[in-house]
């Protein structure tokens, strides 16, 4: 008996390795990120996908976890920091938790003083005051990173995928990563930033694309369905092709 083919909207699991933050509201919240945003497109290709990155153990956390499984992008390996904010982008005109009251006493609060005290500059909070829903201040450096021990402890859950997807990775991660997939025999993809060479110790047979971390030319996306062609055993060459394309209109 021939074995039975697995449907097209299965195939292996893709691994995706990056940054991520928050982008919009508690309330309405979407991942932001460029890898982030490539799961979210190979999970809404019909892939399986789980999500390597470190988030704040804090409210902007949680939604983002949720929206993330909205997306249907898996994340048990995505790791929590107590002593870090997750990073939270508000979208333009928009305050980044309109809903928080502190907000709003924070304005009552100053039309009601200011007949009576002379206006004083605020004392910058130090990152253990600030509210840890808000986290949109890029003076402070308070980002979840990951390290090499974090992807290493994230990959021992997941060793059943196809796909791994490295993300702006350090030296570090990317080793890892390159480890993890030659030891599965998933295929790799490593994404770096715009103009940059490719890294040392990337296999030959590996694909490595350019993408800026705004991504104004919407190549997430496109990796994102590359990565879930490759997963359901697609062409791979034609699923080059998609990737490669220039976009019309």
């Amino acid at each position: 008996m021939l074995p039975r083919a697995r449907p097209a909207t299965l195939g292996g699991v893709i691994v995706v390795i990056g940054a991520l933050g928050l982008r919009g509201t508690i309330d309405e919240p979407a991942p932001d990120g460029l890898a982030p945003e490539i799961a979210a497109a190979a999970a809404a290709a019909g892939a399986r996908v789980e999500l390597i990155s470190k988030a704040g153990d804090d409210p902007a956390g949680d939604a983002v976890l949720i929206a993330l499984a909205r997306a249907g992008v898996g994340h048990v390996a995505t790791l929590r920091d107590p002593a870090r904010l997750t990073p939270v982008r508000a979208l333009p005109n928009e305050p980044t938790d309109p809903a928080d009251p502190a907000l709003d006493d924070a304005v009552q609060g100053s039309a009601d003083n200011e007949s009576e005290t002379e206006p004083q500059a605020p004392s910058p909070p130090s990152p253990g005051d600030r509210d840890p829903a808000l986290n949109t201040d890029p003076a402070v450096d308070t980002d979840p990173t990951l390290d090499a021990a974090d992807v290493a402890l994230a990959l021992e859950y997941l060793t059943d995928f196809e796909v791994l997807v490295a993300v702006h990775a350090s030296p570090e991660l990317l080793a890892e990563a390159i480890s993890a997939a030659r030891y599965s025999g998933a295929r790799l993809v490593v994404v770096v930033p715009q103009e940059s060479d490719v890294p040392s110790g990337v296999p030959a047979d590996a694909l490595v694309v350019a993408a800026a971390a705004d991504d104004a030319e919407g190549v997430g996306p496109r990796i994102g369905r590359y990565a879930a062609a490759l997963s359901r055993g697609d062409d791979a060459a034609a699923a080059y092709r998609d990737l490669t394309a220039v976009p019309t209109g």
